[in-house]
């Protein structure tokens, strides 16, 4: 016991006298690549459908729905890279084809911060829906109620003509 305190009383005095420099720089060089490293996400608003399955599958809930003020899609995810595990999961869930609304876009990444807890808030894949596009979606969704009141109305001025009709030849007979 004495012998090990004695090792290790000697190993911290040449740490002092000996500093030991950094042999990668840590802003330009990532210090380890992870092997199941799949890249960044990349999330596409246009064609996402708002149907939350990369959300349910995140392992480590590293998802978050931001809502929309249209119907369809009502709401985009948004990932927290913090806390992300970079498993692929969502891009493998999500129902979008041949293109994936959310998928990761592999390369390498280097995620390096102060540590305090404002830093973290910047490790976010947020997704900036332009205006423009929700208010061209609302259009088409009020063209489409429109269409579809229209549509209702016509079927319901031929089944009453038809009801007329019926009525008619019944008086007839």
């Amino acid at each position: 016991m004495l012998f090990q305190m004695s090792e290790k009383i000697i190993r911290v005095l040449k740490g002092v006298k000996e500093p030991r420099r950094a042999v990668n720089d840590f802003v330009t060089e990532s210090a380890h690549k992870s092997a199941i490293f799949r890249g960044r996400h990349e999330v596409r608003y246009d064609i996402c459908t708002g149907c939350d399955a990369c959300n349910k599958i995140c392992p480590v809930d590293a998802i978050k729905m931001k809502p929309l003020p249209i119907k369809r899609p009502n709401k985009v995810p948004e990932v927290s890279l913090s806390i992300c595990i970079f498993c692929g999961l969502c891009e493998d869930v999500c129902p979008t084809k041949p293109e994936k609304a959310i998928k990761l876009s592999g390369g390498d990444i280097n995620m390096i911060t102060e540590g305090t807890e404002d830093a973290l808030d910047n490790f976010w894949v947020r997704v900036d829906v332009p205006e423009e596009w929700i208010e061209e979606k609302k259009r088409e969704e009020e063209e489409k109620a429109r269409k579809k009141a229209e549509m209702m109305a016509k079927k319901k001025a031929e089944a009453e003509a038809k009801k007329k009709a019926e009525a008619e030849k019944g008086e007839e007979k």
